[in-house]
């Protein structure tokens, strides 16, 4: 595959359960080596948000610790944490609005709360290029509400936002690109060239998606086509 995301972009990144989606992101932020080419970042920090962090639940790390986590990378080992690193922090928790959460220890959370956890340490990353891995799955509705409002903040600040996600409906109309994936790239462009019968039907091979009221025999389109 071979594509470009500008700077400040929004992106959908769509496929079905073993299309490649998180592969790409484990790539992109070097946790998987390719076997061939090469992934290029740009500058600034990337942030990544898995789709569940597995935390030993004695492990005794606070929602606080795990937010501190994200100043990490930008620290390295010797500085240590600064004014500024501090304020990060405090404004990311307060931003996805887990300020009660932060002194609980982050394996006796929630699942919506982890999530909520996770977010603010990318947000405490101040990265300009962040990678969200199925990040509405599961979600309670407060946290599905925050998660959006933060995606929002992310991209009024020109970040480049990249989200693997499931909904067609969403990537139809929320984002600035959608990239389909199927153990290739199937399309990349605007939502108008992407979220079609011809490409959801080679995206989602197999399949019966919705977009909208729209259902999509995604066999039936296939074979018929063939």
């Amino acid at each position: 595959m071979s594509f470009e995301v500008p700077a400040g972009a929004s992106v959908a990144l769509l496929g079905p359960n073993g299309a490649g989606k998180t592969t790409l992101f484990r790539s992109a932020v070097g946790l998987v080596r390719p076997d061939f080419g090469s992934i290029e970042l740009g500058a600034g920090a990337v942030a990544f948000v898995p789709q569940r962090l597995d935390i030993e639940p004695s492990f005794p790390a606070t929602v606080r610790d795990v937010v501190r986590m994200g100043r990490y990378g930008a620290l390295g080992w010797l500085r240590p944490f600064g004014d500024r690193d501090r304020e990060l922090v405090d404004r990311a928790i307060e931003s996805l609005g887990i300020r009660a959460l932060a002194d609980r220890r982050f394996g006796d959370l929630s699942g919506g709360e982890r999530q909520r956890a996770l977010l603010a340490q990318a947000t405490a990353q101040d990265a300009r290029l962040l990678l969200l891995d199925e990040p509405f799955t599961g979600l309670d509705a407060p946290t599905h509400g925050a998660l959006r409002a933060t995606l929002g903040a992310w991209r009024s600040q020109g970040r480049t936002v990249i989200v693997a996600t499931h909904d067609l409906q969403s990537a139809s109309r929320d984002y600035d690109l959608v990239i389909c994936l199927n153990r290739r790239l199937v399309a990349v462009g605007p939502p108008a060239e992407t979220c079609t019968e011809e490409v959801l039907a080679e995206t989602f091979a197999g399949r019966v998606v919705r977009v909208g009221e729209l259902l999509i025999d995604t066999a039936h389109h296939h074979h018929g086509a063939g």
